[in-house]
Order: C-alpha cells, then structure tokens, then sequence
C-alpha cells in the first residue's frame, strides 16, 4: 500500500505504466487458466445448473464493488487526452471485455470443480486449476489473483483520492485536499490520505465488511444516477426511461438483499449518508450566509 501511495504521489503516468503490466499480465494467466482447463471440464459439475438463487444474489452484491473500476475512467478524464472521445470508448471496451473474461472464466471455473467446490474454498480460482494437476499452473493462477489485488489498490487510491480533489475544489471537502504538488502537480494531500486511510481499513477491519460497506455506497450513486437519467433528454429530445428504470430497479433490489445478508454495511452507510447529507448542507447555508453579507 505505501508503495502504491508514492506511486499515485509522483505522476499518473508512472501509475498507468504500472497498471498496464498488471492488468495485461492479469489477463494474460487468466487466458492460460481458460485455455488449460477447457480440457479437464466435466459435465456433471454443472448440475444443477443454479444450485441457489440466494447465491446468485448474494455474489452479485459482493462483486458489485468492482463496477468502481469502470467509474474510476470517468474520474480521472481532466487528465486524459481527448477525453470527450476517449472516456466512453475505454468504459464501454472495459465493460466488454471484463464481460467475457467474467463469463468464460465463471463456466471453466464451474466446469472444472463444480458450484460447491468453489464456494468452499478461499482460493476457488488457484482450487479449480488445481484439477488439471499441475502446480506450475496454480502458481501461476495465485500469482494472477496478487497481480488483480495490487492493480485494483492502485487504481482505488488513484480514484479515491481524484474525487476528493474534485469535491474539495467545490468546497464540499476541505480545501487542502485540493491542493496539487509544486513539482508532480498531483493532489497529494488526497493521495496520501487516501492511502493511510484505505491501509488503515485493510489492517483493522474483515474485507468481507470493507466490500460489503463499498458495494452499499456504489449502489446507492449508481440508483441516483439512473434516477437522475430519467430527467435527461438525448439529442433527438426523446427521453429514454427503460434503461434507467432497469438500472435503478436491479441496484434498489441488490440494496434490498444486501440489507439482509449484511446490515452492518446499512447502518454504516447510512449513518455516513446522513453526517455527509448535514455536512453538505451546513456548507451550503454557510456559503450563501457569506455571499449575503
């Protein structure tokens, strides 16, 4: 974590570099696991095809947390080029292609050691290869599942710390946190906070709670925005409402769920809407106390 700080610390395109050789390496052992373990698939394992609804559910509210990944494309744009052309492009070609790699490596997952066999194990991915009885191969796939940790650290600081300068520069957070180096012209103020206090969650706190907490945050924004999209008008003056109501149905019911097998992450998140809701407005009446006098 310290060295992902300093990395953020120093320049965005040292941070990229990084984040390329760890995804593409990612992505590269996650197609090795595909491809070796297509030949030891048996079909048995996959009956029952849903061996639990409530499991499909309860994955789908722990894995929601990693949509944060796409967002994060959106929240560094001020520094990317052409970013009117190239944000969209980048979230939509993520989306693709973390789609397919989701979904081939879900039913070679399965096909290799079944529903039940992954869900008892803390390690399903490096338990599956295993299968194929190759050590090398499970070396390989643990050091695949390091390499997706470090890059999701490294991006989580880089975008967390990014929307704190963006909130700060608005006033909604302190001013400090928008301050940027004299010589790297980054926030490093956010960075460094960022980073102590994502540390600081990782060492004090079960990770199953961290996601839980984040998956309720990112829910919540993304049923905002889908709200907030069904008063927005395309170019055509034609107002699209299936595609958010959709949205907002799916991320209201995971809200739902989660409240059930997590309600801890409800009281947290709430509590942390409520103080962020007072805050907000306590800024604002002050701002406008000042402007009337």
């Amino acid at each position: 974590m310290p060295g992902f700080t300093v990395l953020n610390h120093i320049g965005i395109k040292r941070s990229a570099a990084l984040n390329n050789v760890l995804v593409g390496s990612k992505l590269i052992i996650l197609t090795f696991f595909i491809i070796l373990g297509l030949g030891y698939m048996k079909a048995g394992n996959f009956r029952p095809f849903i061996p639990s609804y409530g499991g499909i559910m309860y994955g789908a509210c722990y894995i929601f947390f990693a949509y944060g990944g796409f967002a994060r494309v959106s929240v560094v744009a001020e520094e990317v080029k052409d970013a009117e052309h190239t944000v969209p492009r980048a979230i939509l070609l993520s989306l693709l292609i973390s789609t397919i790699f989701y979904l081939l490596i879900g039913v070679v997952a399965v096909g290799l050691v079944g529903a039940a066999g992954l869900s008892s194990s803390t390690s399903p991915h490096s338990k599956a290869i295993s299968v194929t009885g190759s050590s090398t191969a499970v070396y390989l796939v643990t050091v695949g599942g390091l390499m997706a940790t470090a890059s999701v650290l490294l991006t989580s600081i880089l975008g967390v710390s990014r929307e704190a300068y963006a909130m700060a520069r608005r006033s909604a957070l302190p001013s400090a946190l928008s301050k940027l180096h004299p010589k790297y012209n980054t926030p490093y103020y956010a960075i460094w906070i960022s980073g102590i206090v994502m540390a600081l969650l990782a060492l004090s706190l079960d990770m199953t709670r961290v996601v839980a907490l984040s998956t309720f945050g990112q829910l919540v924004y993304y049923a905002l925005a889908n709200l907030s999209d069904l008063r927005l008008r395309s170019k055509n003056g034609v107002r699209e409402k299936t595609v958010p109501m959709l949205g907002s149905a799916s991320c209201l019911g995971l809200l739902v769920f989660l409240f059930f097998i997590s309600p801890e992450s409800w009281i947290a998140g709430v509590a942390g809407l409520i103080f962020g809701s007072a805050y907000y407005l306590r800024k604002g009446r002050l701002r406008q106390g000042l402007m009337g006098n």
